[in-house]
């Protein structure tokens, strides 16, 4: 409950002084932290090396149609063998808001489900985090057509939303007029994979999590696929108080495929330090400039909101007030990021997208979901801007 939160205030200065450097450290990197380099062959963001999806079929080789196969757009082949040239499925248009698993995975370009040598979903379910079997609260998931004045779907007519609150443009169950302080409890425990919450630099993290919401996507890779990749934007309403304290809440993608990380299953949602999705990643950096003073209920620092707020008015993640630790204090966000990761061509992976709040229940956050976008090239794991 977000009474419980108020009455942690007084513990902040010793989370800060154990868990966090002096105010001139910085965890937040003021130049984007981007890590794409244009003239770098081995960038897993140079778009020559990854992002192009080759030429004719898997190899390079020509044009091979094939059931199994995604069509490659701009390649002029008929890859997939369905007749039709380049014709890159779109499946988001009249979905239910409240849609099952697989109504999400259309939502977030995923079109296609494994049957009949295809490749596609084979599975699509909500649970409460790693190995768990159990669905989350309905309301922590949902399917939406825009978040706030400014964000629309990177692909199609619509967007997934995960949330360890309210998968809303507003946390409606909180009385704070709806911004996603003070939370709303869910479901109470969830279970994080092994060796998660992670921290952040020197940023100290509970190791206990709650409201974890998660898809998990079993899907047979494509014939002709070597990697995919996928949109996804992070909000927290932690920031700006909880910055380097153990209740950061955050986003992982927990990939298990063949031709990732020796076959173990780990996240491939990172910035370049390798710090996890948070409001100490350092691509978070979308926030009221007003709220430039951070980790205001322990030892303070600053950082810039380089990206503005724009992207939160319209959410309850925006309050561009300065009462840093009152109600109006706002929240923040990545923006729009875009993951890629290696597969193994005709393999099954399983992906878990999840989200939870650390440590407590309080303080909401939601990461939105799209663009999903099979790669024919090699193709190395990362996490950077999008081109566009």
């Amino acid at each position: 409950m977000y009474n419980g939160r108020m009455r942690r205030s007084s513990l902040f200065a010793l989370v800060f002084a154990i868990g966090c450097s002096s105010s001139s450290s910085n965890i937040f990197d003021t130049k984007g932290n981007d890590g794409g380099d244009p003239n770098n062959p081995n960038d897993p963001f140079n778009t020559d090396a990854a992002f192009k999806g080759g030429e004719g079929g898997p190899n390079g080789g020509g044009c091979v149609p094939d059931p199994g196969n995604f069509d490659i757009p701009g390649n002029a082949c008929d890859d997939d063998a369905d007749g039709k040239v380049d014709n890159a499925p779109l499946c988001d248009t009249g979905l239910a808001k409240g849609g099952d698993g697989f109504a999400f995975a259309n939502s977030i370009g995923l079109c296609q489900q494994a049957t009949g040598g295809k490749w596609g979903v084979v599975s699509a379910t909500y649970t409460q985090g790693y190995n768990r079997n159990d669905a989350p609260n309905p309301t922590q998931h949902g399917i939406l057509p825009k978040f706030g004045s400014a964000i629309k779907p990177r692909q199609g007519s619509a967007l997934g939303v995960l949330s360890s609150g309210m998968a809303e443009e507003k946390d409606t169950c909180n009385p704070f007029g709806g911004t996603f302080k003070g939370g709303c409890p869910m479901t109470g425990a969830g279970a994080a994979p092994p060796g998660f919450p992670k921290p952040a630099g020197k940023c100290a993290v509970s190791n206990k999590v709650n409201d974890v919401a998660t898809i998990k996507l079993t899907i047979k890779v494509p014939n002709n696929a070597k990697g995919f990749a996928f949109d996804f934007d992070f909000y927290s309403g932690e920031w700006p108080e909880y910055v380097c304290t153990t209740f950061n809440d955050a986003f992982i993608a927990y990939l298990h495929s063949t031709a990732f990380n020796g076959g173990a299953a780990d996240n491939v949602s990172f910035d370049a330090k390798n710090n996890p999705v948070s409001v100490n990643n350092g691509f978070f950096d979308r926030c009221s400039p007003m709220n430039a003073k951070v980790g205001c209920l322990g030892n303070p620092t600053t950082s810039a909101c380089s990206g503005g707020n724009a992207e939160l008015q319209g959410t309850g993640f925006y309050a561009p007030g300065n009462n840093c630790g009152q109600s109006d204090s706002g929240g923040g966000a990545t923006g729009w990021l875009t993951t890629q990761a290696p597969v193994a061509a005709g393999e099954t992976i399983t992906l878990e997208l999840m989200v939870w709040d650390t440590g407590d229940q309080a303080y909401d956050s939601s990461v939105l979901i799209d663009n999903w976008l099979w790669q024919a090239g090699a193709t190395n794991v990362g996490t950077n801007r999008p081109p566009n």
